[in-house]
């Protein structure tokens, strides 16, 4: 005996489908490589996430898309949140994706985001507390990878704008596991020599592995508690970590750190000129009230009739008038004298007035000052630069001390 079964509609059995599904897949996370991608112009995202054996359409619509950090495209392995539609018209299941992070990495944003959050809930960021730079800097510490395109892109910014700065490298690992302590130390140390006046820390680019070190807790506290001023200069500009967020000047990139902590020589030549302009004005000024005082004095007198009493008072305008001249030439002289002064020290900071004075400066094939003789090897070529130019040379070998 045939039994005959209850037939659904296709809308009847979609519908079924959709109430088994939905309730039971409302909150799930599934992780895949993205295919397929359109960012359609309405804003919302549409791919498809695969593994080896399956694959999954997904949508993410404009309201929550807008807050992904990164690029998705095709290729890319990510972490998804949402859950798990019916599509009627079409009879598919779909995943409507809420969040997406690089897979992987969804641990490490959170971490960020958590960290950020508390760090900020304890002040670590106001803008009340960060240190200014000076206006000034004399010798500037720095907290990188000796081997870096960082370093070499900071001394080659500093020797062509500001040769008067004296650059302090604390070499630091800036990637891996001991690199946020190492990072730390260096700070400590540098913090500790009272003649730094800037403190910089960072290193190029990198993915968001590369950069962690600068996420480290440890490494925030210890920038908040540094009484050095502190530039943060980590990877590109788009890169944001933490120790900007702490920092009390954030560089966008290790370069502009450089161009940040110092004046050039040309800007020092403006405010000097500045000074010397606002100073002879203000001698201008005084000379003018003072004449203007003798003009009121003569012309006052010139109505008092009495001839003796007109001859006294003009003797003492000259009087006046001659010890105003000599007070206004001893200003002026000690004016002249510290003007004179402060050009000296200067030009005494200018390297090339060293070299042309018979003094030499030796540098590495890579550009960095060799400041002791163990700096070289035995048979070691490197740059000799004078006041006249430029030669080759090599060491020999080291001379008993």
């Amino acid at each position: 005996m045939t039994v005959l079964q209850k037939s659904f509609s296709v809308s009847e059995l979609t519908s079924k489908i959709k109430n088994l599904l939905e309730p039971e897949f409302s909150v799930v996370s599934v992780k895949g490589e993205i295919s397929n991608f359109k960012h359609h112009t309405s804003g919302h995202m549409y791919f498809t996430l695969k593994d080896k054996t399956a694959e999954l359409r997904c949508v993410m619509f404009r309201g929550m898309n807008q807050n992904i950090q990164f690029k998705p495209e095709d290729g890319m392995d990510v972490l998804l949140q949402g859950k798990i539609a019916v599509y009627e018209v079409r009879g598919q299941y779909q995943l409507i994706a809420e969040t997406m992070d690089p897979a992987g990495l969804g641990t490490l944003f959170l971490a960020f985001e958590a960290l950020k959050k508390q760090l900020q809930s304890e002040g670590l960021f106001d803008l009340s507390i960060k240190k200014p730079l000076p206006k000034y800097p004399g010798k500037v510490g720095i907290v990188t990878s000796q081997s870096g395109a960082a370093i070499s892109d900071m001394v080659n910014i500093f020797q062509r704008r500001a040769p008067y700065i004296e650059l302090v490298l604390r070499p630091a690992v800036v990637q891996g596991e001991e690199a946020a302590r190492d990072i730390v130390n260096g700070i400590i140390e540098l913090d500790r020599i009272k003649s730094i006046d800037i403190i910089i820390i960072g290193r190029g680019g990198g993915s968001i592995e590369d950069l962690w070190p600068f996420n480290d807790e440890l490494l925030a506290r210890a920038m908040s508690r540094c009484k050095t001023p502190i530039i943060s200069a980590v990877g590109h500009e788009t890169d944001v970590t933490i120790s900007d967020m702490v920092s009390d000047v954030r560089a966008p990139t290790p370069s502009a750190a450089a161009e940040i902590a110092a004046p050039s020589f040309s800007e020092l030549n403006k405010i000097i000129s500045k000074n010397l302009d606002q100073l002879y004005n203000l001698i201008d000024l005084q000379l003018k009230l003072q004449w203007q005082s003798l003009d009121r004095l003569s012309d006052r007198h010139e109505f008092q009739r009495p001839n003796t009493i007109i001859e006294r008072h003009r003797e003492v305008e000259k009087k006046l008038g001659h010890r105003l001249s000599l007070s206004l030439k001893h200003i002026i002289s000690i004016k002249k004298t510290n003007i004179e002064g402060l050009v000296k020290e200067i030009n005494a900071l200018n390297p090339v007035h060293v070299l042309e004075r018979g003094y030499s400066i030796a540098f590495k094939r890579e550009g960095q000052i060799v400041r002791k003789e163990d700096d070289l090897k035995v048979g070691e070529s490197f740059v000799l630069k004078t006041g006249k130019g430029e030669m080759e040379a090599e060491k020999k070998q080291s001379l008993p001390v």
